[in-house]
């Protein structure tokens, strides 16, 4: 994207987060970046650093990755972890997605494929309250909606979920229209 779009994107996402009484601050410095790529084990992809090293939002449902302390760590690293428990904690109830490939006969083998796959989906990054935005091979990738089994598209990138969540902008709801997610996209019910 060219210097020029982005700022105007940004500028503009940031008008929208004010209007909604939305807390921001200083962008993420570099500095911020590595040390928080390093207490959460992730690599942040390059959407996200455009957007978070110009402005940082830490409003309430927001995540502060500008804070260090202990308490919010903790948070950040439940938050991160939040989607895989809730795959796991209603692996059961999970219908086997053709997708996948064969349907394993036994429910123990079904359920140890579906770990396997949960294992090397891809990372994802909290935004706010339940939305996260997943990183894949550092692509503009859509942001999702996470609760447990109910995973649905909230964004074609992080530039547009802005729009739909603060804005007046329509969630699109035909799914064959955004970017598949590995795993995380699946159908799981």
């Amino acid at each position: 994207m060219k210097q020029n779009d982005l700022k105007m994107k940004i500028d503009k996402i940031k008008k929208l987060l004010l209007k909604n009484n939305i807390q921001i601050e200083q962008g993420l410095s570099d500095e911020e970046v590595r040390k928080n790529e390093k207490i959460y084990n992730v690599k942040f992809p390059q959407q996200w650093l455009e957007f978070y090293q110009n402005i940082l939002p830490v409003s309430e449902r927001f995540y502060n990755w500008r804070d260090f302390s202990v308490e919010n760590i903790a948070a950040i690293k439940e938050r991160l972890a939040s989607p895989y428990n809730g795959i796991l904690e209603s692996i059961d109830e999970i219908v086997w997605d053709i997708s996948w490939g064969l349907e394993p006969a036994r429910v123990e083998e079904k359920n140890k494929k579906i770990r396997k796959m949960l294992e090397s989906a891809p990372p994802l990054i909290p935004l706010y309250g339940h939305r996260f935005l997943p990183i894949f091979e550092n692509k503009e990738m859509p942001v999702l909606s996470i609760v447990d089994l109910d995973i649905i598209y909230y964004g074609m990138d992080l530039y547009d979920y802005f729009e739909i969540e603060f804005g007046h902008k329509r969630l699109v709801s035909d799914s064959k229209k955004y970017k598949e997610v590995p795993f995380w996209t699946s159908n799981f019910y």
